[in-house]
């Protein structure tokens, strides 16, 4: 009985009315079981490995595909392969989270990031801050697992190609795009500016001291 006091009725047809808490909850519940659902969450959050599935270091392939700082992700792929680690911190993924991704070519990733901070930051501003923080952190922490995983599938589908084919293919989708990250930096600058300039034309109108 006490159960049912908690919900509110229609005083003219006696249904139960939905409170701004339960739309609120309900809403919130939703958006949590799409996103666990999404196949780009599980691909970035799957820490799952298999045994014919692991990478062979002194295989030059995976270098070449690298390119840059390979002395730094070699002996994190091997500590995350040889001791099965769910989580491998990488300051870089956590400062520039999304745009890390998109310089190391994981574009599913990056764009996805980008893609659920707006839309969230739209949808329930009052999360934009906690999302960034936790996209921020999550990014740190799977970062080089992600990382991994990419460099992983990439090799793998280039296995039965001709070796000169599969190294220039190695070059082409290995390595770095600084080029899409930089030019978001400057559409999101530009935005930025033209935002705070309609604000301030907006303002002069409206001020009653403008003639």
């Amino acid at each position: 009985m006490a159960e049912e006091n908690k919900f509110i009725y229609c005083t003219n047809c006696g249904n139960k009315l939905v409170t701004i808490e339960d739309s609120i909850k309900s809403t919130t519940e939703n958006f949590k079981e799409a996103v666990k659902n999404n196949e780009t969450y599980k691909s970035f959050t799957d820490n799952s490995y298999d045994e014919n599935y692991r990478v062979d270091f002194d295989n030059r392939d995976m270098i070449n595909f690298i390119q840059k700082k390979e002395e730094y992700y070699i002996p994190k792929f091997k500590e995350i392969q040889e001791l099965y680690k769910s989580t491998s911190w990488n300051w870089a993924a956590f400062f520039f989270n999304s745009w890390w991704f998109l310089y190391r070519k994981m574009y599913a990733i990056g764009f996805g990031l980008i893609i659920a901070d707006l839309v969230i930051g739209v949808l329930i501003p009052s999360l934009s801050l906690i999302t960034s923080i936790a996209i921020a952190v999550i990014s740190g922490l799977y970062g080089n697992i992600a990382y991994l995983k990419h460099i992983q599938n990439q090799l793998i589908s280039f296995t039965k190609m001709d070796d000169d084919i599969k190294q220039r293919l190695i070059l082409d989708k290995g390595g770095v795009n600084i080029a899409i990250p930089i030019i978001l930096v400057i559409i999101t600058i530009g935005f930025l500016l033209l935002i705070g300039a309609l604000g301030t034309f907006l303002f002069m109108f409206s001020s009653p001291y403008y003639y």
